[in-house]
């Protein structure tokens, strides 16, 4: 009896050294958890350091200025600078010239965007194609995006000059026009001719972008499809536009940013005219800022846009994240 008793007592005793031995174990593996995770979160802040330290200095900073500037009756040369409060922005927004630019901007911008995004579908199935000859085809094709603006605007300058210019012979010559077209110098024709190039410039970037998207598609997607019996439309219609409907947006979101921001086309063509008929709001800005020299009125004009660009930003981001959930729910 007494010899049970001593066993059961060590017996007893081991129990209560693995017990114990277990809790100094999982306490441990806690601590290492939690130091593993405490190394992580500072190697994440160390890497995200750099990128913060970057908006707040570029961007943060300029932005504010620019906040405060507007705010001002700041002019060139003007040693004395008072604090006006929203009078620029007010002196803005009744400015008939200014209501006119804005609206020109948005007409601009929307054709503009639609022209690039259809054109850049279309120039990415076709480079996408399995045909001899596809590398010069696309380098022709991303050819007008390396062009410099510069040289752009004077190539185009010639086209739609309507003396002598290339178009208007063109035109002649096929006899549907008798005349000459003031391309550029009549308020009916220069907002569509400025956009048309804007179109023929900013295009190639939709193409690249769409192109990238649609060679990460899967062929078993296509295979799968045409044994249900889906013809090409169908096939584009299910397959390739959802396959890149994130590309799509986030490459029209960025070409619209751009686009509302142009400045060297419209103003190395037109001037902002004729009667300002391609008067946009980065033109207005410049005028203000550099042949008027008020810089306040200039960085208000500028600063409307931003607000528009936030609530874009907003709605494609909440695009793109519910896109994303469907695709887990399925």
């Amino acid at each position: 009896m007494q010899g049970s008793g001593n066993r059961n007592a060590r017996f007893s005793a081991s129990v209560k050294k693995g017990v114990s031995n277990e809790k100094l174990n999982t306490v441990s593996a806690g601590r290492k958890t939690v130091s593993m995770e405490q190394k992580e979160k500072k190697l994440a802040v160390i890497l995200i350091a750099p990128a913060v330290i970057y908006l707040i200095l570029i961007m943060g900073l300029p932005l504010i200025w620019a906040v405060y500037t507007s705010l001002t009756d700041k002019v060139i040369g003007a040693a004395q600078v008072n604090f006006v409060g929203l009078s620029n922005y007010i002196e803005i927004i009744k400015d008939p010239v200014f209501q006119k630019s804005l609206l020109n901007t948005f007409i601009f911008a929307f054709f503009a965007v639609m022209g690039k995004v259809i054109l850049g579908m279309i120039m990415a199935l076709a480079m996408n194609q399995p045909v001899r000859g596809r590398g010069g085809i696309r380098v022709a094709m991303i050819l007008p995006w390396t062009i410099p603006t510069i040289v752009s605007v004077f190539a185009w300058q010639w086209i739609y000059s309507d003396v002598g210019g290339a178009l208007n012979r063109i035109l002649m010559v096929l006899h549907i026009t008798d005349h000459q077209i003031g391309w550029l110098s009549t308020t009916s024709m220069a907002m569509f001719s400025v956009i048309l190039v804007n179109i023929w410039r900013g295009t190639p970037f939709i193409a690249i972008s769409v192109l990238a998207g649609l060679q990460n598609i899967s062929p078993d997607l296509y295979e799968a499809a045409s044994l249900d019996g889906a013809n090409v439309i169908q096939r584009f219609l299910y397959v390739t536009l959802p396959s890149v409907k994130e590309v799509i947006i986030l490459s029209a979101f960025v070409t619209t940013v751009w686009t509302l921001n142009d400045f060297e086309i419209v103003w190395c063509m037109t001037r902002g005219g004729p009667s300002h008929a391609t008067e946009l709001v980065s033109t207005y800005s410049y005028i203000q800022g550099f042949m008027n020299s008020n810089i306040a009125k200039s960085v208000a004009a500028s600063l409307i846009l931003v607000p528009i660009l936030v609530v874009l930003v907003h709605y494609i981001n909440k695009i793109i994240i519910i896109g994303r959930i469907r695709r887990k729910g399925e």
